[in-house]
């Protein structure tokens, strides 16, 4: 039989994707950080909405997908 081995997505640090959030956001409380990256996420769903280049919208997808796990981070605290 053959066994399938997943591999856990690499998760990309907000910080390195956007540097707003990492100069400046992250300086911020915690409930300040988390609304950041919510409108982020907002923002990041609405772009992906319209009709962009396949390169911006992994981008976005990548933007989501980092913000997402930030909020988890911050919840964890």
């Amino acid at each position: 039989m053959l066994k399938f081995i997943r591999f856990k997505p690499k998760e990309v640090s907000l910080c390195r994707l956007d540097d707003l959030f990492g100069k400046t956001i992250s300086k911020l409380p915690v409930n300040e950080q988390i609304a950041y990256c919510q409108r982020l996420i907002e923002s990041s769903k609405y772009q992906l909405s319209q009709s962009c280049p396949k390169s911006d919208s992994e981008q976005l997808k990548d933007l989501i997908s980092a913000a997402t796990f930030e909020i988890q981070r911050l919840d964890s605290k």
